[in-house]
């Protein structure tokens, strides 16, 4: 089950239909939403109808490029088809948001869990005062603000759920960054493509997550589709700085 403060998405069971429950205004991000939720319940259908009970399932690592390849699919539609200026601006500093609260800021929790997994390794007491230090110096390195003149942000870990269950933060990561590759393959690419990430929807658990995002055409075990993904954020970057020189705002 997937949820934020706009939409749920059950899964349901084996043998039933996914059933998506959405708050709806008229809005880019209500848009979004609803086709990353649509990412989850087609890759649920696709992996039921075509394996055995057994594997009719998929790993949070598979879950969430299903997800996001949607939204990159709809961002690459969108730009194709969208002339207006100020429309442009909002389709890419939507993404460019996107990319940097998922890349580059799970990036960030995914050290610092990486981190405090590592202190409690070597016998270190995770006291408050210690998770504060590593939070605030880390989030110094990313940002470039001291906690002198951001004190309050060396808290923020403790408001993040995910920091009290497993580990697993680095997958939005690097299923963003999968995900802004096959959305290229799937809309720019051949037909082979598609089949491909088809291939990848309908495979579920009947192998290694690696094994099956390879159906797909994407090798996770190499930093090329990294190296595509910021291609990607950096033209899409250089296009909403232009806008912005010609005076273009929302």
């Amino acid at each position: 089950m997937k949820a934020n403060v706009r939409a749920l998405i059950l899964g349901g069971s084996y043998d039933t239909n996914a059933f998506m429950l959405l708050n709806w205004d008229d809005t880019l991000d209500n848009l979004f939403t609803l086709v990353h939720e649509t990412g989850h319940s087609i890759h649920s259908v696709y992996t039921r109808k075509n394996q055995p009970y057994v594997y009719g399932h998929y790993s949070i690592f598979l879950a969430e490029i299903a997800s996001t390849t949607n939204e990159n699919i709809l961002t690459e539609r969108l730009l194709q088809e969208v002339t207006d200026e100020k429309a442009r601006f909002a389709i890419l500093n939507h993404y460019l948001d996107g990319f940097k609260g998922t890349v580059f800021r799970q990036t960030q929790f995914a050290e610092f869990e990486q981190a405090i997994h590592k202190a409690d390794q070597d016998g270190e007491v995770l006291t408050a005062e210690l998770l504060n230090t590593i939070y605030a110096e880390m989030n110094e390195r990313y940002y470039g603000l001291s906690a002198v003149e951001n004190p309050e942000i060396q808290y923020e870990w403790a408001r993040i759920p995910h920091f009290y269950y497993n580990f697993y933060v680095f997958q939005y990561a690097t299923g963003f960054a999968a995900a802004s590759a096959l959305a290229h393959k799937i809309v720019h690419g051949s037909p082979e493509d598609i089949e491909k990430y088809l291939d990848y929807l309908k495979a579920g658990s009947s192998d290694y997550p690696l094994a099956v995002i390879a159906k797909a055409g994407v090798d996770m075990t190499k930093e090329d589709y990294l190296n595509d993904a910021f291609k990607v954020f950096e033209e899409r970057l250089n296009e909403l700085e232009a806008l912005i020189e010609k005076g273009v705002h929302l």
